[in-house]
């Protein structure tokens, strides 16, 4: 029940984000988080990191790196293949359907494509929440949300996104665990049996 309230909770909450980013109550706080990140991230070699972090960990990369996993998972358990495979193509299809669905503009206009939500943030969200659900541990826990918040800054900084398609990503991908977690219920198990 818990994981229910969870997600109609942070449902609620990425439909008002939508509709203030729609309006344009976001605007202010877009642009300050990136003269904020301007202002601190002044070192040649953090621009290259963030320029690297984007570059290595790009949709298409993400998506080559869910595949081999889930081929690895396929050989070694075929019914969490099917479960985290269906929900991994799920995630990606949301993430796609919003973005041509909402259309927002990128913050520069020398970048292709839509802004909202952030694809590398929820491409890089999937991928570490997939090893995560498979292999827990604090170690990668750690190394997941350092790697999470460096794509968050590197998009924002290098104009691809405003924090506000950084953010809707997040909650994403936060709506799409709970529907794991959802089926992993004992109530849910007993009924798929």
């Amino acid at each position: 029940m818990k994981n229910y309230l969870n997600m109609i909770l942070v449902s609620i909450c990425f439909m008002l984000l939508v509709l203030c980013i729609h309006t344009g109550l976001t605007n202010g706080l877009d642009a300050f988080v990136y003269h904020w990140l301007h202002e601190l991230i002044t070192a040649d070699i953090l621009v290259h990191y963030l320029s690297f972090i984007s570059a290595i960990f790009s949709p298409f990369n993400c998506l080559v790196m869910v595949l081999l996993i889930l081929l690895v998972l396929f050989f070694y358990n075929r019914v969490k293949f099917w479960w985290y495979g269906f929900w991994c193509f799920s995630v990606f299809a949301i993430g796609t359907f919003l973005k041509y669905v909402i259309q927002r503009p990128r913050p520069s206009i020398d970048i292709d494509g839509y802004s909202f939500p952030s694809m590398h943030v929820l491409s890089v969200c999937l991928l570490v929440s997939l090893i995560l659900l498979l292999k827990s541990s604090k170690v990668l826990s750690v190394i997941s949300v350092l790697l999470v918040i460096s794509i968050m800054v590197s998009r924002i900084y290098l104009q691809a996104h405003y924090f506000t398609d950084t953010l809707g990503s997040l909650l994403v991908l936060y709506i799409m665990l709970q529907s794991i977690y959802i089926g992993r219920e004992p109530k849910a198990i007993k009924a798929n049996n």
